[in-house]
């Protein structure tokens, strides 16, 4: 901070960007975090000024608009939600929907999710399949609402993806969802709030249908049930999609959940980040790739339509455009879920530290890699980097199987040794189908956030041997940095 904070050669204030990630996001206290980043940028006056500001990297597409919901948010907006992992491993729910995600490989402590998650949802299929078969639709309906009533930790689940994930194979219902480009989309970048338009260039595959056609056909039938039993007030909730024609349709609804943007520069400050009131597709294709900066503004003496190129420039966003100081909780020691590992013989046992991460060639969930043949063809096996002096201890090399266990989980690995990573810590790729580190990872989250600590736990490795043959033939282990 002293540093950031002292002028340079001339009396010149020095311009800092600080930029933070998964290390920050994926961790033990992820809001602290963040407020202490973004406290520090403000105490030296690192916000609002060319060359400076604060925010996360990576140029991720963030979700930017949803319908008021009834849950409740953070701490300081009604919450902390309900942790759905420990909900449904509690044996609670009924009704599992799982939309464009892969709990079974991403939820932290999957591996006792993924079991949990089976026996429930296979409670369901087993009785399905004593009942015989149903002459209707509806006859279905019956059979499945008898089985879910008659025992209590039976569990439906629908899956909606636009394949077959690992989670779909104890689902009930598959929904099949278009993907990018088959379906008119808009993405807002995180980093340079730029909104765009990617046009449709293709029809999806089958039967197939964007997300909101499908979030707007289950609603309907859902208000129709209400409405036969005269609750038309709880009806009108699920029928928000009535209205919906197109993609534009649902992305003009989705601008009327933000604040009457016409504004002055002065007060961009009181806008949501992703404020976007009166564009219009048309709007976005005459801007092109180009693009334009939210939250745009509605300039009241142009009328017109503009971005923000830079916020907080002359306030904050709130009643007194005074920044608001946010003191960061001391420190009360480790969660039970990783303390456990530090005391003790346990310490001993499980003597690595376990951070976790993607990797460039794998994104994400690997939802699309893993189908493309190069990809796979150059990451058969996840790998786990290892510092080389740990390596020699147990008798490790590039490209040996390896298993990596602690009490939540295990999984096999191929060892990559580099010295990117310290003596007593190793980094695990996951994600990925054959392995993935989440089944090491506690089911800790930030108790403020809900956000889960993916990059701390505690394990200790076993050599397994040596992979097959095909994979020695595809699958590098030559260093790619060096650090010492």
């Amino acid at each position: 901070a002293d540093w950031i904070a002292k002028p340079k050669a001339g009396k010149f204030k020095r311009r800092t960007l600080t930029i933070y990630e998964k290390g920050i996001i994926w961790n033990m206290k992820n809001y602290d975090q963040v407020a202490a980043l973004v406290q520090l940028a403000v105490l030296t006056h690192n916000i609002g000024r060319p060359g400076t500001g604060c925010g996360r990297q990576g140029g991720h597409q963030e979700g930017y608009v949803r319908p008021p919901a009834p849950t409740p948010g953070s701490i300081y907006n009604g919450g902390p939600p309900v942790n759905v992992d420990k909900f449904l491993i509690g044996g609670k729910g009924k009704f599992y929907w799982v939309i464009a995600n892969d709990p079974y490989l991403s939820t932290p402590n999957n591996q006792i999710f993924r079991k949990r998650i089976h026996e429930r949802t296979a409670k369901l299929t087993k009785a399905l399949g004593e009942s015989g078969e149903a002459a209707t639709i509806q006859g279905r309906i019956d059979m499945i609402l008898k089985a879910l009533y008659n025992d209590p930790d039976a569990l439906f689940m629908v899956v909606q993806d636009i394949y077959m994930t690992e989670t779909a194979r104890d689902a009930h219902l598959i929904l099949p969802a278009a993907g990018w480009g088959e379906a008119n989309d808009t993405s807002i970048n995180c980093n340079s709030r730029l909104l765009r338009l990617y046009e449709k260039f293709m029809d999806p595959p089958g039967e197939a249908k964007p997300d909101w056609e499908i979030f707007k056909l289950v609603g309907e039938e859902i208000a129709k049930l209400y409405r036969a039993e005269k609750q038309n007030d709880v009806a009108a909730k699920f029928e928000f999609g009535k209205n919906w024609k197109t993609d534009e349709d649902v992305f003009l609804a989705g601008a009327q959940e933000f604040k009457d943007n016409q504004v002055s520069e002065e007060d961009e400050a009181t806008l949501e980040a992703e404020n976007y009131k009166g564009v219009t597709y048309a709007f976005l294709k005459q801007k092109g790739q180009e693009g334009i900066r939210t939250p745009v503004r509605r300039d009241p003496k142009t009328k017109n339509l503009v971005g923000t190129l830079r916020r907080y420039t002359s306030k904050f966003g709130t009643a007194d455009g005074k920044f608001k100081w946010y003191a960061t909780d001391d420190w009360e020691g480790y969660p039970a879920e990783v303390a456990k590992y530090l005391d003790g013989t346990k310490a001993k046992e499980y003597p690595f530290w376990v951070t976790t991460g993607r990797i460039q060639h794998l994104w994400q969930s690997t939802y699309h890699d893993r189908h493309l043949p190069e990809r796979e063809i150059a990451n058969p096996l996840p790998y786990a980097e290892i510092n080389p002096d740990d390596a020699k201890k147990l008798n490790i090399q590039s490209g040996d199987l390896i298993e990596i266990y602690n009490e939540e989980g295990n999984a096999i690995y191929m060892a990559y040794v580099t010295d990117a990573v310290k003596p007593g810590t190793i980094f695990m790729v996951m994600y990925h189908w054959r392995g993935t580190s989440n089944s090491l990872v506690s089911g800790y989250t930030d108790p403020k956030t809900t956000i889960p600590w993916y990059k701390g736990t505690r394990a200790n490795i076993r050599k397994v041997g040596k992979p097959p043959a095909f994979i020695q033939l595809t699958a590098s282990t030559l260093q790619q940095n060096k650090f010492s």
